[in-house]
């Protein structure tokens, strides 16, 4: 197979064909800015609520980003929002979106879905009970630059995958949430998502997972190493850390060529497909926006919601559900080798 002279077009949603939603965001943290400074900037869609246990925290929260309501309770019922946008820790995932599903509200749930692949079936199963849409926010799928990856892979143009390697690694300060229990800490729920969730997204379920962990001053995971094995013989080697920064860099090795992602791989950004040769190439190109792409998730549930769709045919609930089993059985397997 000959390389063809340029890289496919990232698929592109009609703006008419998204309809503009009410969102409601549950949880004011750090991501829960980023996502509303992403949607206000980029899209039609409008941010018309926040809930938060403290209710001087909703009211701040409100006030910076110009939201109309602002909740110390439940909102998940209220008649002006469409749609919710959970962003509380981890732990919280569950419980609020479910709250959501019940009171018929399509939900977002920001990564990791859940803490486990139980609480994740569970959650999966009360969705399809109410006929609501549900979805977890694993932004990086709905990016530009991996709607090209995936049309790059699915036209076989660096062959049979071999292999993934991929690597996420931040450095955190003694206090921070990551290295609490209670939140869900440890690294694997965080940057760790994004390692497995490209191996699992590239190579599928993986038939045997061998991982070693080493635990934080805390106590929780503080890095894991994990090698994936298939069946086929393709194998994904993937690490991630809380300990330091690494460079955050991904590579699909495949049996006539290479695709390269430069840190932050999960993010906006470029890729170069390399032949081979090692000197036939192809360059993706798009700038380093980092969260900014947030927008591109909600955009494509709204068009989701508006198609009668359940679940997004991007993200599906079993890629979810596949990634957080792969996770479990690496924070299992990692902790049984210390």
């Amino acid at each position: 197979m000959t390389f063809p002279s340029r890289l496919p077009d990232p698929v592109r949603l009609d703006p008419a064909s998204v309809p503009s939603l009410r969102w409601g965001v549950i949880g004011p943290g750090w991501i829960a800015e980023r996502f509303v400074r992403s949607v206000q900037r980029f899209t039609q869609q409008k941010i018309v609520g926040i809930e938060s246990r403290n209710g001087d925290r909703a009211a701040a929260f409100a006030r910076q980003f110009d939201i109309p309501h602002a909740f110390d309770g439940a909102m998940s019922g209220h008649p002006e929002i469409d749609a919710l946008y959970i962003a509380t820790p981890h732990p919280f995932h569950a419980a609020m979106a479910r709250r959501g599903l019940e009171a018929g509200k399509p939900v977002l749930v920001e990564k990791p879905i859940c803490v486990s692949a139980e609480e994740t079936a569970d959650l999966i199963g009360c969705a399809r009970k109410y006929d609501v849409f549900l979805m977890e926010a694993y932004w990086t799928d709905f990016l530009p630059k991996f709607s090209v990856l995936r049309k790059t892979l699915a036209d076989g143009l660096i062959g049979d995958i071999t292999t993934v390697l991929a690597d996420h690694g931040e450095f955190f300060p003694p206090d921070h949430r990551i290295l609490r229990a209670d939140l869900g800490g440890g690294p694997m729920l965080d940057l760790g998502t994004y390692v497995v969730g490209l191996a699992t997204g590239v190579l599928g379920r993986p038939d045997h997972v061998v991982a070693q962990s080493v635990p934080a001053a805390s106590g929780v995971d503080g890095q894991t190493g994990m090698v994936l094995h298939y069946k086929g013989g393709a194998q994904a080697v993937l690490h991630t850390t809380l300990l330091s920064h690494t460079p955050c860099e991904a590579t699909i090795g495949g049996r006539r060529g290479m695709i390269t992602l430069p840190g932050k791989f999960y993010t906006p950004g470029p890729f170069t497909v390399t032949a081979n040769d090692l000197k036939t190439r192809l360059v993706f190109e798009e700038p380093c926006s980092s969260y900014d792409g947030l927008h591109y998730q909600v955009e494509h549930m709204a068009w989701c919601i508006g198609q009668g769709l359940r679940e997004s045919p991007i993200r599906p609930l079993s890629a979810s559900l596949m990634a957080m089993e792969t996770m479990d059985r690496a924070r299992i397997a990692g902790r049984e080798t210390r």
